[in-house]
């Protein structure tokens, strides 16, 4: 079972409040109509800690399984509840901060679709194996802005723990991950939005799309 080990950037909880508050001008419509054309608008109803509680349970089939499935069928039993967990074309719009209102809505639509693969492949490689560890879900706390912040750990065999916390925000009704946050306190949508700023206002959008591709094809070689 891999995670990231390498530093991830600190988030600010003011830049998160604002981004939710007030998204960029056109992003929560289009945000909202590629969620439509892309069935994400379906979660089982309930609470923001029962929806990370669903998650917990895929991710335990699929670390027990890990090597049978390999790294396709990882990401093949995940990408549903994954789809069904995670507003992912929210979260791309964030984590592209201000250069998401400069995008063509066919570049937008392109992006979330090459964010949400990439999202669930992270998955896939992450949790590629099972040594006796178990999840458990400590409690909800509130966040800004009517966000629920899911406080979950990966307990290993010796006791040790590994927080995996999730930051929820309810949308028609259902609640749905719009950050995760490595060790109770690094954003991984922070860490997006510093290194695909960069890449956009140096490269530009194609050239984004292509090292997220490349990202992606080296992820499925390694598994």
């Amino acid at each position: 079972m891999r995670f990231l080990t390498h530093p991830i950037c600190r988030v600010l909880s003011s830049i998160l409040v604002l981004l939710l508050a007030a998204p960029m001008p056109g992003a929560a419509a289009t945000a909202a109509s590629v969620a439509d054309s892309t069935a994400e608008t379906t979660l089982a109803p309930g609470r923001p800690s029962d929806v990370v509680a669903r998650l917990d349970e895929a991710l335990i089939d699929v670390m027990r399984n890990a090597e049978a499935l390999g790294y396709r069928g990882r990401y093949a039993r995940l990408e549903s509840v994954l789809r069904k967990s995670f507003h992912f074309p929210l979260m791309a719009a964030i984590s592209l901060g201000r250069h998401w209102r400069t995008l063509s809505p066919a570049q937008r639509r392109q992006f979330v679709a090459v964010f949400r693969r990439m999202s669930i492949a992270t998955f896939a490689a992450r949790f590629d194996g099972y040594g006796g560890e178990r999840f458990e879900v400590v409690g909800e706390e509130p966040g800004p802005r009517g966000t629920v912040l899911v406080r979950n750990r990966l307990i290993k065999p010796d006791g040790t723990a590994i927080e995996i916390n999730y930051l929820l925000k309810k949308t028609r009704d259902r609640w749905r991950v719009v950050d995760v946050y490595l060790d109770a306190k690094f954003s991984e949508l922070a860490l997006k939005r510093s290194e695909y700023g960069g890449i956009l206002a140096n490269e530009g959008f194609d050239a984004l799309i292509a090292r997220i591709e490349r990202k992606l094809a080296d992820l499925g070689a390694d598994g």
